[in-house]
Formats: structure tokens, sequence, C-alpha cells
């Protein structure tokens, strides 16, 4: 299935998940927001929240400095 993921399409399997996607680009949830269709998603619903085809999802990573 095709997501747009940081305003790219990308294909994924069928009940992926978010955490599925973090892992799949290697990114360490430490210091990253997840936003799915404009909405905030819990870090502690990644594991649980799937992705559907040509859902939005927004990686965003908090990064320091001044």
């Amino acid at each position: 299935m095709e997501v747009i993921v940081n305003g790219e399409v990308q294909t994924f399997q069928e009940h992926t998940t978010i955490q599925d996607i973090l892992n799949h680009f290697e990114i360490e949830a430490k210091r990253m927001a997840v936003e799915l269709n404009a909405k905030v998603v819990k870090r502690s619903e990644w594991s649980t929240t799937k992705v559907r085809p040509n859902d939005r999802l927004e990686l965003l990573e908090f990064v320091g400095g001044g």
C-alpha cells in the first residue's frame, strides 16, 4: 500500500503500524512527534496505530539549538 511520509509516497505492507514505519527508517523515538492525517498520535499508540492506503504521515524531530 502507498502512504505519504513527509510529503513523499512510500510503499509498505498492509497492517503496518507507525512504529513499523519508524523502524523501517531507523528513526529513534526519543525526540519525535508523529502526525497521522494532521492529528498528533501519542507515543503510547504508535505500536498499535495502523496506517491505511493514502494516509499522510508526518515524522517530526525536535532539534535543540539557539
